[in-house]
């Protein structure tokens, strides 16, 4: 086998990955997402467009369209697309505003958002997932700003945001979000209270509330708990 031969295999067999993908893509947007009410057109076709297998382990690519979340390192996962799908359409996304994704791993929802055309700040605690995410942006939402640092800190920088999207569960809203949240603000994301299931939420500031936050529970899911969200120095509700 020559040179030429090898490199023309080898191109068609990335060719026909690249086709793969794409048809399980397709599949996970009209066979996951759409009979379960997501009904925000602009996810949907983004979803089919963002190549969420760059997002996970090589191990795991041919699973990545697949009905659940899949680990990538030290407790985090990829949350599953119908799961993301929900969580981002619930965060009712507006083109131009503020958003700091907590957790933003490997970088697949800092993406989504940014190309819902919003400013994105990803933040993420862990160097190799933020490396990872980093690339993955870089080549698909390159106007997304990328802070390492703890995810109870915030990211101070691009404050006050609009939008405040936690990428996995949190056991109570830390206190950085009433001084990085804008006043007409939201926050979105998993809320584990005791031994229950998490419950996605969303909450905002409402005048003359007893508390920070007035929160609405959505439905409940699977995750796991971000690092460091745990109760201690954080609002109660």
């Amino acid at each position: 086998m020559n040179a030429h031969t090898a490199t023309a295999m080898l191109q068609g067999e990335q060719s026909m990955d690249a086709t793969l993908y794409a048809q399980a893509r397709n599949l996970m947007v009209d066979d996951q997402l759409r009979p379960s009410e997501i009904t925000d057109s602009r996810i949907l076709e983004i979803m089919r467009y963002l190549p969420r297998e760059h997002c996970v382990r090589p191990d795991l690519r041919n699973a990545a369209y697949a009905d659940t979340s899949l680990p990538l390192a030290q407790g985090r996962v990829l949350s599953q697309p119908l799961l993301t799908a929900r969580l981002v359409q619930a965060a009712e996304p507006v083109a131009g505003q503020r958003v700091l994704v907590v957790g933003a791993s490997t970088g697949y929802t800092a993406a989504l958002f940014a190309r819902l055309g919003l400013h994105v700040t990803a933040l993420e605690s862990n160097s190799e997932l933020a490396q990872i995410g980093q690339g993955f942006c870089q080549a698909q939402a390159p106007d997304v700003v990328w802070h390492q640092g703890a995810l109870t800190e915030g990211a101070t920088d691009s404050a006050p945001y609009d939008l405040i999207y936690f990428d996995g569960c949190i056991a109570t809203l830390p206190e950085f979000c009433d001084r990085q949240l804008s006043a007409k603000g939201r926050i979105v994301g998993l809320l584990q209270s005791g031994s229950s299931l998490p419950e996605a939420f969303s909450a905002v500031r409402e005048p003359g509330y007893s508390k920070p936050f007035r929160l609405t529970f959505l439905f409940e899911a699977q995750a796991p708990l971000l690092p460091g969200m745990v109760p201690e120095h954080a609002f109660s509700f």
